[in-house]
């Protein structure tokens, strides 16, 4: 496999290739065809080895000034000693880098007739290694460049080395960020199942304690002081309804399960519809909800369940925080990239500080509701999900004393 891809470097950069299968080959080939200017074996090959190929091709004068470069992996150092007896003018190691393989080519080539001129060999040389003798016959030109060429592959790899340590330090920091958004991540599901709990425990303990009261009323056939008590009833179910339905949205949102089933419908009755159920909720405040569409007919591509559950949402905080006996505007308009649908009401607003916590997690404002109701801080989370979800945006304009209002888009 390296052998081709050796192969296809030298060929993309202009270099004319001889290839052999084998030592053994290559000696045949060396002997009937044109001379090579550089010859690159690997050291490991059927039949004849590199370091055996390398010595036939030294120890023939035809043959004998080609400088070969052995390819290696460099694990052992008899490797070297064994390069040095065969001939070998260079080492590269495998894996070698396409710039690594042309830098050790262009430096033989470049230096070749300093070869041809130092080619006869020196006397015999012996030294001790690793507590063995070992005879050396290269000449001591060809011993620089070889042991150089050793020296260039040990400054190639320790750079290899690093740039694996800086991918391994960059692994690390990539693990510990995952570990640190898991660990929040699981902090804030703990967080929000101690809110649900807390938020649900006090409801309920009331409800509790007002069903006993009916009952006791009840029996006592105090018929108009237990329908005082269902509106209060009403609302504290209502709001233990919206605080568990909020939280499942949220953790849905949280572990990626939106899904969205997109249909095509038209917004004007979807949103009378959605008016007609709200104004419900506003009459206990004599508050009023007017429809303000700059069309009669607008087609959009939405999830209607999702939409619905966006506006009721909007429409919920904007009766909470508005005075009695002001309105609300549902405004609807359309652009050549999409509908901008725009709630809003006369309440107390937001303080400009706030605006950018809103569509956080657990996040209340410091305004209070007009009617004293109760929020969960995760409504308008799912909001925000639901409306990018869908390819939208969503986005706030408010003032104290004057009132709020909410915009989200829907693409056409």
């Amino acid at each position: 496999m390296q052998a081709l891809q050796l192969q296809k470097i030298l060929k993309e950069n202009n270099y004319e290739i001889i290839h052999s299968l084998n030592g053994k080959e290559a000696l045949k080939i060396l002997d009937e065809k044109e001379l090579p200017d550089i010859i690159i074996s690997d050291i490991i090959m059927p039949f004849i080895d590199g370091f055996k190929f390398c010595r036939q091709v030294k120890n023939n004068k035809k043959t004998k000034n080609i400088p070969i470069i052995l390819l290696t992996e460099l694990a052992d150092y008899g490797d070297v000693i064994k390069g040095l007896q065969a001939g070998a003018d260079n080492f590269i190691s495998k894996p070698y880098s396409k710039e690594f393989i042309f830098e050790r080519i262009n430096d033989i080539l470049l230096n070749r007739e300093i070869r041809q001129k130092s080619s006869n060999f020196d006397s015999e040389m012996e030294i001790y290694f690793a507590g063995q003798k070992y005879i050396l016959n290269s000449s001591r030109v060809q011993m620089a460049d070889l042991l150089l060429s050793i020296y260039c592959n040990t400054i190639n790899k320790n750079n290899e080395l690093e740039e694996k340590n800086l991918e391994l330090r960059n692994l690390h920091n990539a693990l510990k960020i995952s570990n640190d958004r898991l660990k929040e991540s699981v902090d804030e599901k703990n967080r929000l199942i101690g809110i649900a709990a807390h938020d649900l425990r006090s409801p309920l303990s009331t409800v509790s304690s007002y069903f006993e009261l009916v009952s006791d009323l009840l029996k006592e056939n105090s018929i108009d002081d237990t329908m005082e008590l269902v509106p209060t009833i009403n609302q504290l179910l209502e709001f233990m309804f919206n605080l568990i339905t909020d939280v499942l949205d949220y953790t849905k949102i949280e572990a990626g399960k939106l899904e969205l089933i997109k249909r095509d419908f038209n917004l004007i009755p979807f949103m009378n519809q959605i008016i007609k159920f709200n104004k419900l909720l506003g009459t206990k405040k004599n508050i009023t909800i007017n429809p303000q569409y700059s069309h009669k007919k607008v087609m959009v591509k939405a999830d209607q369940n999702k939409l619905s559950q966006v506006m009721n949402n909007l429409l919920t905080n904007a009766i909470k925080y508005s005075e009695i006996n002001t309105q609300i505007n549902i405004i609807i308009n359309v652009s050549k990239k999409e509908v901008i649908v725009v709630v809003s009401d006369q309440g107390k607003g937001i303080p400009k500080s706030e605006l950018g916590e809103l569509f956080k997690p657990f996040t209340t404002t410091s305004v209070k509701s007009t009617g004293g109701e109760e929020s969960t801080g995760l409504g308008l989370v799912s909001v925000k999900k639901i409306i990018e979800t869908h390819g939208g945006r969503i986005w706030v304009n408010s003032a104290i004393g004057i009132g709020s209002q909410f915009y989200f888009t829907i693409p056409l």
